[in-house]
């Protein structure tokens, strides 16, 4: 490990290479979905969208987010995020993300 970089810092990135490396395989299966089932990922892909935006509203979901603030915050980034992931794929409901270009 680099000696120049803080176990704390290094902790947030392992944390973000491993995003990354679960969001390219979840990505490279959609696109097989989507090639061998596009209507059915479609619904799919929108129905997870509705209800993991609602269900972080409810404090009996993810109880670690006791902050109704954050709560809310993470209700409308999976809402954010999952509208970008629709676009991309060129998906109905789908609303392209700003850092997408």
């Amino acid at each position: 490990m680099n000696d120049d970089i803080s176990p704390e810092r290094a902790e947030l990135l392992r944390l973000r290479a491993r995003l990354v490396a679960v969001e390219r395989a979840a990505l490279a299966a959609l696109e097989i979905a989507l090639r061998i089932r596009p209507e059915a990922l479609e619904i799919f892909l929108e129905s997870r969208r509705k209800g993991l935006s609602e269900a972080y509203l409810d404090e009996t979901f993810a109880p670690d987010l006791i902050d109704p603030g954050e709560r809310t915050f993470v209700a409308q980034e999976v809402e954010r995020l999952m509208r970008a992931l629709q676009s991309e794929m060129g998906l109905q409901g789908g609303i392209q993300a700003p850092e997408s270009g």
